[in-house]
């Protein structure tokens, strides 16, 4: 891509800049950098000619940052130089670290010493800075160790978790009569709680133990107090506070925090690595359902906060030797996969990568990023190759196109907002009025994508529009050069255009009520604001608020003189005054002032011509 022209059409307001950094477009391995892992052990009992690697790591030394530890299923450490070409293109020979497969590496801080985590029980120290010297071996698990962590800028204190379940802290210093211990030991750090009796219980606990659910894969320092693990297959990632000594209590340990698994599936719920940006206030963990979950570590929040997906086959998981890593400012995140390929994303995008790294042939296990220097990023695979990654020029003769042996690409080639923009523009259009839809495709496409022959007689008039109207035709929402447009407009009805001979357009509506904003965008209505490309929903309640208080004062005002109307006709509880006053007295007859009612000599009154005219009863 041509950064002057993306640079350019940002400045006039026709495309928003995107995230993606360029240069990671430009990512390519060439042959010289296509290698073939680490040698095998000839003398295995089990001899593979081609062994996987495990686990890759740059190193952390400032003046050694280019140099890379590979270590393989046979034991086996080596170590590279990426700023030297190789010229023979062989298997790095190493030295035989370990009589097991080695699962983990770890470099002390500023230092030319690392950790090696194998799957014989043991830990060990090895000096790098001229030969590869063993200095310690660090031995107390009961099962295969799969991680190990260096405490931050500390060179002295690291912690390892291996399949027995176990955590321990080692301290280098300490001396324990030759034998090295550990100085904290946290037992069943993910031990799944089954919550059956009889014997429904033991065969649950059976299971569990069978599968190893209980696993440490992996550990990340947050500070010096604060240590995060995850397991195999309870879902779970703790924090634990090393200022307690979990050692002397024989309890279950309780951890300070625990976040849980962001997805629904109860079956693929493990977690393969854990990463913590350089602030230490996002901590990214890699599961094996094919989905990488973003924490909050200054609130301890236990729900994730973002998911990054798109990284794994659709038809199996991700296996726990896919692992991920950081970019050295944290803007980066990359990960390996079960589609032989690499991916990036952009730690404020989640959802889809942005970049897939193509060229390897089975799946892609570990990832590192170098920390310091031009941009490297070294791909490990199980076809027992590995894969340096250097930022190269865009444009490449066609001789060296045969010399290039992965490249990089985007992800989507048009984004789904992009699509669904034109789609639904497409489709406002057409509905609202379908005589405009020949002339809106024919004015906005250019000419040669559409036959003259395919208009009709009266529409052949519109090719010869003048800009401005061509303007006016087309959609103000529509930017045909990026999508910073939303995509859920609200759909309001387009006002019709009479077109006079002279090819001059004329709003139907009088002069008065016609407005050049008529159809641009409305903050109020819509509720997003438009230059923004990921802008929320504002949902706006209550605004004819007057309105809503005046119908519900009258409904008020409705039922309460219904309710006396109803109570009045019913139980009157008093006479008009005036009806008191003329009402006449009803006496009985043994009284002495007695008179008949006036009612018995008439019964009944007629008017007749305006007389009246009376009928004696009796």
């Amino acid at each position: 891509m041509n950064i002057v022209n993306s640079i350019t059409a940002r400045e006039t307001g026709l495309k928003y800049f995107q995230n993606n950094d360029i240069a990671l477009l430009r990512l390519k391995c060439y042959r010289e950098d296509a290698y073939q892992g680490v040698s095998a052990n000839v003398n295995a009992a089990d001899y593979n000619p081609k062994p996987p690697i495990f686990a890759c790591k740059f190193s952390s030394a400032n003046q050694y940052s280019q140099v890379i530890a590979l270590v393989n299923e046979d034991g086996k450490l080596a170590l590279q130089d990426t700023t030297v070409k190789y010229e023979s293109q062989e298997p790095l020979e190493g030295i035989q670290a370990h009589n097991n497969a080695i699962f983990d590496i770890a470099w002390m801080p500023q230092e030319l010493k690392l950790i090696t985590a194998s799957g014989d029980l043991t830990a060990c120290l090895w000096d790098v800075s001229s030969e590869m010297k063993q200095l310690q071996v660090f031995a107390g698990h009961t099962n295969s160790i799969k991680s190990a962590v260096f405490r931050n800028q500390d060179k002295a204190v690291f912690a390892t978790g291996a399949r027995d379940g176990a955590i321990m802290i080692w301290d280098i210093r300490a001396s324990h009569s030759g034998q090295p211990k550990p100085d904290n030991l946290i037992f069943n750090a993910h031990e799944m709680k089954v919550s059956c009796g009889g014997k429904q219980r033991k065969l649950l606990s059976q299971s569990v133990k069978s599968c190893k659910s209980q696993s440490v894969t992996a550990l990340a320092f947050q500070d010096d107090y604060t240590l995060f693990s995850c397991s195999a297959g309870d879902g779970l990632i703790k924090a634990w506070d090393l200022r307690k000594n979990y050692t002397i209590h024989k309890k279950e340990p309780i951890a300070k925090h625990t976040m849980n698994y962001g997805g629904k599936s109860n079956t693929y719920n493990g977690f393969t690595s854990l990463l913590i940006c350089p602030s230490g206030i996002t901590m990214y963990a890699s599961c094996v359902d094919k989905k990488i979950y973003a924490y909050n570590l200054s609130s301890y929040n236990p729900n994730p906060i973002a998911e990054y997906h798109g990284h794994g086959s659709h038809n199996k998981m991700l296996t726990f030797f896919v692992k991920a890593c950081l970019s050295p400012d944290g803007k980066y995140l990359a990960s390996g996969s079960n589609n032989e390929s690499g991916y990036i994303w952009h730690t404020r995008n989640p959802g889809k990568p942005l970049i897939r790294l193509s060229g390897h042939r089975d799946e892609v296990t570990c990832v590192a990023w170098c920390n310091s220097g031009e941009t490297k990023i070294v791909t490990c695979s199980d076809d027992s190759c590995h894969r340096v990654w250097r930022v190269r020029p865009e444009e490449i003769d066609e001789d060296e196109k045969i010399n290039i042996f992965g490249y990089a690409e985007r992800y989507e080639q048009q984004s789904n907002l992009e699509l669904e923009c034109n789609q639904h523009l497409h489709t406002r259009y057409k509905n609202a009025n379908p005589k405009l839809t020949i002339v809106q495709i024919a004015i906005t496409d250019s000419p040669s994508k559409l036959g003259i022959a395919d208009l009709s007689p009266e529409n052949r008039g519109l090719m010869k529009c003048t800009s401005s109207n061509k303007r006016l035709l087309s959609s103000p929402h529509k930017d045909a050069r990026g999508c910073s447009k939303r995509a859920n407009l609200n759909i309001r009805a387009t006002r019709e255009l009479k077109f006079r001979p002279n090819c001059e357009l004329v709003p139907s509506t009088s002069p008065a009520s016609f407005s050049p904003t008529l159809d641009l965008p409305n903050f109020v209505v819509d509720g997003t604001a438009p230059h923004l490309s990921n802008s929320p929903k504002k949902f706006k309640e209550n605004l004819n608020w007057l309105t809503e208080i005046r119908k519900r004062k009258n409904a008020c005002k409705i039922i309460t003189d219904n309710f006396i109307s109803s109570k009045i006709s019913k139980t009157p509880t008093r006479r008009i005054g005036r009806v008191r006053s003329t009402e006449l007295r009803k006496m009985s007859k043994n009284s002495s002032c007695f008179m008949p009612a006036i009612t018995n000599f008439y019964s009944n009154l007629s008017l007749e011509d305006g007389k009246a005219t009376s009928l004696c009863t009796s």
